[in-house]
């Protein structure tokens, strides 16, 4: 498999998908498996011992807010996008229903086809473009550098842009910021935030609450202005909304904690009115709001003080 084929089978990894739920599994497993190429690990890992744990810490911090997850899913399931093997999976010993069984695979050994390995292993900049494809098309920009991190990869390496791979994704909107921006008056929707340096706007950004990854349109209805701060709390569910008649509220994760001043640049906005664009007409659409809820927010939110 040469570099062009392998970022178009990246593009097009087959997600679940069902009203708009999120189902990071395949993506973050691949980024896993990057990073480890990326190491100049074996191509080979077991899953019980190298996979299981870490994918599942991954699912829990950039997942989507679930009671469980089961990393075992991604594991069986990639083979199917020509990206990895298990040998020997079909002798697997299997339930009824047909499954291998956790403890059988939990000795088993999975990671990408040889030939992709060594391709991979030869081009480490292939390994960066990779990650930065999967990235671009399942997380938001703000968890970039922190999904990165956990997985081992560097950012800093240079990419070739994506249409070396004759891969076009939906075009983002350059007008999206500058309109949301200016819907809401340059400030940021929670805290006001609106320092400048001479003319120039200082950590205002145009944040998404349907993830543009996760099909969220460049809408002003789907934006907000926020601050860096209160835009990456949007991003990790720290912080949402919710829709209550008319007006949008601000509700705060009950999992938001700690003993410096900042922890009340959350608390301090639980339950308050979401400052309002300058027409009704651009305000948040509950569609957005209530995906943003359910996808990404971490439950339960704080009670009023």
């Amino acid at each position: 498999m040469d570099r062009v084929e392998f970022l178009k089978r990246i593009c097009g990894i087959n997600v679940w998908k069902n009203a708009g739920r999120r189902a990071p599994h395949k993506p973050l497993l691949l980024l896993l498996a990057l990073g480890r190429v990326y190491r100049g690990d074996d191509r080979l890992c077991r899953y019980g011992e190298d996979i299981e744990d870490r994918l599942r810490a991954l699912l829990v911090r950039f997942g989507p807010p679930r009671r469980a997850h089961k990393p075992e899913e991604p594991y069986k399931r990639l083979s199917r996008d020509g990206l990895w093997e298990i040998p020997g999976f079909d002798h697997l010993p299997t339930v009824k229903s047909g499954a291998p069984l956790l403890k059988a695979l939990r000795e088993s050994r999975g990671g990408f086809p040889e030939s992709l390995y060594r391709t991979l292993q030869a081009d480490p900049i292939l390994v960066i473009e990779a990650s930065q494809e999967i990235l671009d098309g399942h997380f938001p920009k703000s968890l970039h550098e922190d999904i990165l991190d956990a997985v081992g990869l560097p950012a800093y390496l240079r990419r070739s842009p994506v249409q070396d791979a004759e891969v076009l994704r939906e075009r983002r909107d350059p007008g999206f910021r500058h309109r949301v921006l200016r819907a809401y008056e340059r400030r940021c929707a929670i805290c006001g935030f609106d320092v400048r340096i001479e003319d120039q706007l200082l950590g205002l950004e145009a944040a998404h609450i349907k993830w543009h990854a996760a099909g969220g349109p460049d809408k002003v209805t789907n934006g907000l202005a926020l601050c860096m701060f209160h835009h990456k709390a949007l991003d990790v569910g720290a912080l949402g909304l919710e829709c209550v008649n008319h007006d949008i509220k601000i509700i705060v994760s009950s999992e938001v904690n700690g003993l410096s001043k900042g922890v009340s640049l959350l608390l301090d906005f639980r339950n308050a009115r979401l400052r309002p664009p300058q027409t009704e007409a651009l305000a948040p659409d509950c569609r957005y709001v209530d995906w943003h809820r359910r996808e990404v927010f971490r439950e339960p939110a704080w009670e009023t003080a």
